[in-house]
């Protein structure tokens, strides 16, 4: 196999080795009247390169073929294709704007922090089944579920290396996670912990009691995925991060300029169209804390696929 030329080879180093901010990009997207979204600098992300912030602040393995093999690990994993007359009447019913922090304002949880670790395939699935949980029960199982159980015991995935939506949903078919007071996250550092066998990490005593979905699917298609989010709660999504994206503030994000950094999983809680440009759009969780775009929220262009949004979407059922 041939090696890289020396000239790609410093063109590659020269990107991951810029900074997360681009203060010139940041200001051409703020004066340009056709991009829909303004951007601005966070001081987290001051002095990180582009290959830290890919490190520690992403972390989906975003592949082509999410599908998994037809075998008794998978059997109840799905993908949703086609579309049931019952479906095609729910479209002719779904509102132009939907919010689940609206609609289940007690059930859709706060934004959380993954700090300095590639988890946010972990935390994304983790708060989606946690939101499912307290829908589907009215409010009577209302916990947060432990994403650093997942970072720590799911041998598919590689920690704050990175995860695969397809894998983790798997684990949480198979195998289930405790409550976030029982395994508490710890991992933001980088620095991954033992899986526990037994008992909490917060206390030994406790017995690890661990939350499942009954089965777990890919749905296909915006409408599928809007159907779903109005019936059950907010759903997981793969997208590609471009450097602009770090910088967003609020508006519909839609990609403009910048390099490819990596793939992110977040979640999608509802969907709308804005006031101003008229552009619809999803509404999605980040996992970067609360201090980072629309308190921890970002509004992304939606119906066709930006950033491949919508390609890999999974969700798990109670």
């Amino acid at each position: 196999m041939a090696s890289s030329s020396p000239t790609l080879l410093k063109e590659q180093q020269a990107f991951w080795s810029q900074h997360v901010h681009d203060t010139q990009m940041i200001f051409e997207i703020n004066s340009n009247p056709h991009v829909s979204w303004k951007a601005t600098r966070y001081p987290m992300f001051e002095n990180m390169s582009l290959y830290e912030f890919k490190h520690r602040m992403l972390g989906a393995e975003v592949d082509e073929s999410v599908l998994l093999k037809s075998n008794d690990d998978s059997q109840k994993l799905h993908v949703e294709s086609g579309m049931s007359e019952m479906d095609k009447r729910a479209i002719l019913r779904l509102p132009q704007e939907f919010d689940s922090r609206k609609q289940w304002p007690s059930c859709v949880h706060p934004i959380r922090d993954q700090q300095q670790c590639g988890s946010c395939w972990a935390f994304s699935a983790s708060e989606v089944l946690s939101d499912r949980y307290c829908i589907a029960t009215n409010g009577s199982v209302n916990v947060v579920l432990s994403p650093e159980f997942l970072v720590e015991c799911s041998a598919q995935n590689n920690g704050c290396n990175g995860g695969k939506l397809d894998a983790t949903w798997l684990f949480l078919v198979k195998i289930g996670i405790p409550t976030d007071q029982c395994v508490p996250y710890t991992s933001g550092n980088g620095v991954v912990g033992a899986c526990p066998k037994t008992g909490c990490t917060s206390n030994p005593n406790e017995k690890l009691v661990l939350y499942k979905a009954s089965h777990a699917r890919r749905i296909v298609g915006a409408e599928n995925i809007m159907i779903d989010i109005a019936a059950k709660g907010p759903v997981q999504a793969a997208m590609a991060v471009y450097r602009d994206f770090m910088s967003y503030k609020s508006g519909v994000y839609h990609h403009v300029s910048g390099g490819l950094v990596g793939g992110h999983a977040i979640k999608i809680v509802g969907w709308g169209v804005d006031s101003e440009s008229r552009k619809p759009y999803w509404i999605c969780a980040n996992s970067w804390g609360p201090s980072w775009g629309i308190d921890g929220f970002f509004w992304i262009l939606r119906g066709v696929e930006e950033c491949g949004i919508g390609r890999d979407v999974w969700t798990g059922y109670v």
